[in-house]
């Protein structure tokens, strides 16, 4: 999903993760109506919500932010193995990470137990590109391992290498939705300034 800043993206994520009601239309997990569960349900379902603004605990270290979701030791380990950095720092608090260390904190317990949808509002904002690069590759090895992700990014060029379909939102609409291959320039210029080229 893309749009400018205020289209709606944070509150479309937040709808979609149960935790704003739904004011119109209906919300489907997995082909079942989850339009009336609340975040709780729908978390139990396997929905995940990673807020803009990397969703980890600051005052607590790496490794009680990974036991959270991470209850056994061999999980965490292996998250250590992917991410050395992490492991090198493990005591220390999740706040004084770097943004892409903390972003690949948020994400990494993901890849030892994939959610069913992702929901990522924001994932590359505020990142050096080639974090950015990680967190993408992140992103395309939980889709390939099955999990759904509904993406949502203000800049289209990180998006459209993953995406298979594209949204574009505006004052809370959707003003455009098709296949990734049907994006143009011309459609993007109009999503975003409110007109053509």
């Amino acid at each position: 999903m893309l749009g400018p800043n205020g289209a709606g993206k944070s509150t479309a994520c937040r709808v979609a993760a149960g935790s704003l009601p739904v004011t119109g239309g209906a919300v489907y997990v997995a082909g079942r109506d989850a339009t009336r569960d609340g975040a709780v349900r729908r978390a139990r379902a396997g929905v995940l919500l990673a807020p803009e603004g990397r969703g980890i605990f600051p005052a607590l270290t790496i490794e009680e932010n990974l036991a959270l979701y991470l209850k056994e030791a061999d999980a965490r380990a292996a998250v250590y193995a992917r991410f050395p950095r992490l492991a090198e720092r493990r005591g220390i608090p999740a706040g004084a990470l770097s943004g892409g260390e903390q972003q690949m904190l948020a994400l990494a317990p993901l890849l030892q137990r994939p959610p069913e949808v992702l929901i990522a509002d924001e994932p590359s904002l505020g990142l050096a590109p080639r974090v950015v690069e990680e967190v993408y590759a992140l992103l395309t090895e939980l889709r390939d391992a099955g999990t759904a992700l509904l993406l949502v990014e203000e800049k289209a060029a990180e998006i459209l290498g993953i995406a298979d379909t594209v949204a574009y939102l505006s004052q809370g609409r959707v003003s455009w939705c098709g296949p990734r291959a049907e994006v143009e320039a011309d459609r993007l210029t109009e999503a975003y300034l409110g007109m053509g080229t």
